[in-house]
C-alpha cells in the first residue's frame, strides 16, 4: 500500500507540474509557473579565412659595417701628424698618421754601418785565408824535400782553419746586421700609416702628440682609429635557442631599426653559428646569425640597435583562423569521440600512460544553433595574429574567439550568443529602414490621438 501510495503522490505532483505549465497569466501571457533555462555565453565568432601566413623567428641584434678595420701601431712612437678627423671619408693608400721617426732613422744609419763595417772585415777575412792557404802549400811542398819539419806545416794547416773560421763569423755576423737593417727599415715604413681599404673613419681613440703603444699579451694595445666601409652592413643577431633549428642560410628577413622602427629594411641570413653562448648572470643560451642588410640607405648605421624578423616558413593558400580561438583543455573535459579521435593521431608514439593523462589536447569551438561545439584539430605554422588550420574546420564554419572569458568557461554543447552589438553590426539595412518606418507610423498615431483627445475636451467644456 505504501508503494501505490507513493506513485500516487508523484502521478498527482507531476500533473499539477503540467498543469503549471500550462496556465499562463492574464497580465502579460507568460507562464504561471516559470522554470529557469540555462543562460547562454556571450561569445564572438569569425569565419576561417584562407590566406597567405608567414612564420616568422624575431631576435634582437647590432648592427655593423661587413668590412671594418681597426688601425693599430706596430712600433711604440709617438703621433706627429693626423690629418683625418672622425667622420672623413678615405681612400685605400690615403695618409691616416705619421709616426715620430727619429730613432729608426737612427737605428737605419746605425745598421747600414755595422752592415759596411762587416763587409770590409769580410774582405779581410777572405785575404788572410788566401795568405793561408799559399803558407799550407809551401810548407807542404818543403816537407816533401825534408826542408821543414811537421811542426811547422801542422802550424801553418791551423791558422789556416783559424782564418777560415774567422771568415765565416764574420759572413754571419754579416747576415744579422743585414736582418737588423732589414727590420729597422720596416719599422721606419710602419711610421707612415695609410689607410687600407675605401671607407669612413667610424671612430678615433687617438690625438696627435700621443705615444701608442703596441699590443702584448696582457695589453691590447693602441687603436688608433676604425675604418668601415659603410656600402655593405650586415646585422648580427642573437637568436634563442628554441628558434635557431629554424633559422638557415638564404632565408628572407627584415631589420627594424630602433631609430625607425616602422620601416623594414631587408636583409638576407649568411649564416648561423653553430656553437651557442650563454649571457653572463643569465640562463638563456642564444646563437649568433649574421644578416646581410640588402639596403644602402644612409639611415643604416654601425652601432645601431635593431630587432630581427626571420621568415622561416610561409603558407601561401593556408586555412587561418586568429590565434586566440585555439585553445587548450584536458582530456578529461571533452567528449570521449574527440579523446579517442586525438589518441588515434597519436598512435606509434611512445608516450607513457602517466604523460597520456596529463595531455592538453588543442581543439577550437564552433558555433552550430547557437551551441557551442568542439573539434580536435591540426594546426600548422602561426605568426602573431593567425594560425594555420589543417584539418578540423571548413571555411563556412562560425568559429568563436572570444572572449577570453567565454572561451575559458566553454564546453561541448554549451548554450552560447552573439554578443548584442554584433547582432546590430549584421542587421540588415532593410531592417533597420522597416524599423525607422515603424516608428515613425508609431509616432504618427500617438499624435492623432492626442488631436482627438484635444477635440473631445473642448466639446465637453462647450456643452458645460
Amino acid at each position: 500500500m505504501k508503494g501505490w501510495l507513493t506513485l500516487l503522490i508523484l502521478a498527482i505532483v507531476c500533473a499539477g507540474v503540467f498543469s503549471l505549465g500550462s496556465l499562463r497569466r492574464d497580465s502579460d501571457g507568460k507562464p504561471a509557473l516559470h522554470i529557469a533555462e540555462e543562460v547562454a555565453l556571450t561569445v564572438d565568432v569569425a569565419a576561417p579565412e584562407k590566406g597567405e601566413i608567414i612564420r616568422l623567428v624575431q631576435a634582437p641584434g647590432d648592427v655593423e659595417a661587413v668590412l671594418e678595420v681597426e688601425i693599430s701601431s706596430e712600433i711604440v712612437s709617438k703621433i706627429i701628424e693626423m690629418p683625418v678627423e672622425e667622420g672623413d671619408p678615405v681612400k685605400a693608400g690615403d695618409l691616416l698618421c705619421r709616426l715620430d721617426d727619429k730613432n729608426l732613422l737612427a737605428d737605419v744609419e746605425s745598421g747600414e754601418a755595422r752592415v759596411a763595417q762587416l763587409g770590409a772585415s769580410i774582405k779581410q777575412a777572405e785575404a788572410d785565408v788566401e795568405k793561408a792557404d799559399r803558407d799550407v802549400a809551401r810548407q807542404a811542398a818543403l816537407s816533401e824535400s825534408n826542408a821543414t819539419s811537421d811542426i811547422e806545416l801542422r802550424d801553418t794547416v791551423t791558422r789556416r782553419k783559424k782564418f777560415r773560421a774567422v771568415l765565416e763569423m764574420r759572413q754571419h755576423e754579416l747576415s744579422q746586421s743585414e736582418a737588423f737593417l732589414k727590420r729597422a727599415r720596416e719599422d721606419l715604413k710602419k711610421t707612415v700609416i695609410t689607410s687600407p681599404i675605401d671607407g669612413v673613419i667610424s671612430r678615433l681613440n687617438a690625438k696627435q702628440g700621443e705615444v701608442v703603444v703596441t699590443g702584448t699579451m696582457n695589453n691590447a694595445g693602441t687603436v688608433i682609429m676604425s675604418i668601415s666601409d659603410l656600402s655593405s652592413m650586415q646585422v648580427r643577431a642573437r637568436v634563442d635557442e628554441v628558434d635557431v633549428p629554424l633559422v638557415k642560410a638564404g632565408q628572407t628577413g627584415r631589420v627594424y631599426l630602433q631609430s625607425d622602427p616602422d620601416v623594414p629594411v631587408p636583409a638576407r641570413v649568411v649564416r648561423v653559428s653553430p656553437k651557442g653562448s650563454r649571457a653572463s648572470g643569465r640562463d638563456v643560451v642564444t646563437f649568433e646569425a649574421l644578416l646581410e642588410v640588402l639596403s644602402t640607405e644612409e639611415r643604416i648605421k654601425p652601432g645601431m640597435t635593431a630587432n630581427v624578423e626571420i621568415e622561416v616558413d610561409r603558407r601561401d593558400d593556408a586555412v587561418t583562423v586568429p590565434v586566440e580561438a585555439v585553445v587548450h583543455r584536458m582530456r578529461r573535459d571533452l567528449p570521449e569521440k574527440v579523446v579517442e579521435a586525438f589518441d588515434r593521431s597519436q598512435e606509434g608514439l611512445n608516450i607513457s600512460e602517466r604523460v597520456r593523462r596529463g595531455q592538453y589536447i588543442k581543439v577550437i569551438y564552433v558555433m552550430e544553433d547557437e551551441v557551442a561545439r568542439v573539434r580536435l584539430i591540426d594546426t600548422g605554422i602561426a605568426d602573431t595574429r593567425l594560425v594555420e588550420i589543417e584539418d578540423g574546420i571548413e571555411l563556412g564554419d562560425s568559429v568563436i574567439i572570444g572572449p577570453y572569458r567565454s572561451l575559458d568557461q566553454l564546453e561541448d554543447g554549451k548554450k552560447v550568443a552573439l554578443a548584442e552589438d554584433k547582432k546590430d553590426v549584421e542587421k540588415p539595412e532593410s531592417a533597420e529602414k522597416e524599423q525607422v518606418a515603424e516608428d515613425d507610423q508609431t509616432g504618427q498615431r500617438d499624435e492623432d490621438a492626442e488631436k482627438e483627445r484635444t477635440v473631445v475636451v473642448s466639446t465637453k467644456s462647450t456643452e458645460g
